[in-house]
């Protein structure tokens, strides 16, 4: 199986565990304030472009059309575990698409490298370990 087919099929299964947790009142914001989606993009004034991610839910007031908090996922399906330049090169695109204003969470089928925990740690990184929908361990929560 290909990488990109590899990591469609984790980018779909946490996509589907995401949004059936916002359906059933199971996510920490009201399901009316909460919108989906999978390989968004965001612009980048960095870059003069979007960049794209594999899962993003935006929480906006009732009533309101803009998103006033984002949820940025980035999923890692590997056979080894996941590095720290990918945690800190995630964290540098989600900071250019939302400042500051961003809930940064990884999910890999793996194991996270040491490095890879203690900056997730240190910048308030979600770090998730899904295997399946009734077998994941948030290794780190995401600091509120």
């Amino acid at each position: 199986m290909d990488t990109t087919k590899k990591g469609d099929e984790l980018e779909d299964k946490v996509y589907e565990l995401f949004r059936s947790d916002i359906l059933n009142d199971r996510f920490w914001a009201k399901k009316d304030c909460c919108k989906i989606f999978q390989k968004k993009g965001y612009f980048s004034k960095d870059r003069e472009k979007d960049i794209i991610f594999d899962v993003a839910i935006e929480i906006s007031l009732p009533g309101e059309t803009s998103y006033s908090s984002l949820i940025l996922i980035e999923c890692k399906n590997y056979a080894k575990k996941v590095p720290v330049g990918d945690v800190e090169s995630f964290l540098m695109k989600a900071h250019q698409v939302s400042g500051g204003n961003v809930k940064a969470i990884v999910v890999s089928n793996n194991a996270f490298q040491e490095g890879a925990f203690t900056f997730s740690k240190s910048k308030g990184i979600g770090l998730l370990r899904y295997f399946d929908r009734e077998s994941l361990e948030w290794v780190l929560h995401r600091s509120p």
